[in-house]
């Protein structure tokens, strides 16, 4: 069985290791912020004596989009290469495993954690959080984004999206069995003037188009 595990590297370093043992482990992506460069070097050199393939990545500027867009990335290009993906949270800074463990459900792969050497299954579901997300909610979403965020009408909306009202309205709110964008907390729904709604595209929906899009769509509106 080939697996990857992707970890970050923080005050504990050895947790890194807790996750090598437990798993047959083909190949190691260490993520580390610039504070912890030194360290995550250390843990490269240590798993190069066992044979272990490893990267290094270094996170900068904001955790949180930096592990989701390398997360994603390495789940487009990688996932056909392994039978899994895990990710080990359990050295990080706070930040960090918070960070990567948004991106472990954004992507619907595996989280472990790490605590005094035991081994803890985090409740990570099985499938990717953007699996929810049609390509047509995405293309919304996108639309959202490019509008600066926000329109003051569903008429806004479908010129900018091309879709007639109702099926606007039936992505935004959902349906009998179909979550909606606003249940999913990725556009809020707002009434403006004259009764009109208007649709505004939240965080949640602004790092979920950065952690489900390729690199080169990715804009810089979305990552602040």
């Amino acid at each position: 069985m080939k697996v990857l595990q992707i970890a970050t590297v923080g005050e504990i370093p050895d947790a890194v290791f807790v996750g090598v043992r437990a798993f047959p482990i083909t190949k190691l992506v260490l993520l580390h912020t610039p504070p912890f460069a030194e360290a995550a070097h250390e843990v490269a050199r240590k798993a190069g004596l066992i044979k272990l393939e490893v990267s290094v990545r270094r996170i900068e500027g904001e955790p949180l989009l930096g592990c989701l867009r390398i997360v994603s990335e390495l789940v487009r290009s990688e996932r056909g290469k392994f039978d899994e993906i895990i990710v080990n949270t359990g050295s990080g800074p706070r930040m960090m495993t918070c960070s990567l463990l948004a991106a472990a459900f954004v992507n619907g792969i595996r989280a472990i954690d790490v605590m005094e050497d035991r081994l803890i299954a985090l409740p990570v579901l099985k499938f990717s959080y953007s699996e929810l997300v049609s390509e047509a909610k995405i293309s919304i979403l996108q639309a959202l984004e490019k509008t600066g965020g926000q329109v003051g009408s569903l008429d806004e909306l479908t010129q900018s999206t091309g879709m007639d009202k109702t099926l606007l309205s039936y992505h935004i709110r959902g349906g009998r069995g179909t979550k909606g964008l606003a249940p999913l907390s990725l556009v809020e729904v707002v009434r403006g003037v004259q009764g009109r709604l208007g649709i505004q595209l939240t965080q949640a929906g602004r790092l979920l188009l950065v952690g489900v899009l390729p690199p080169e769509l990715v804009t810089p509106e979305m990552k602040s």
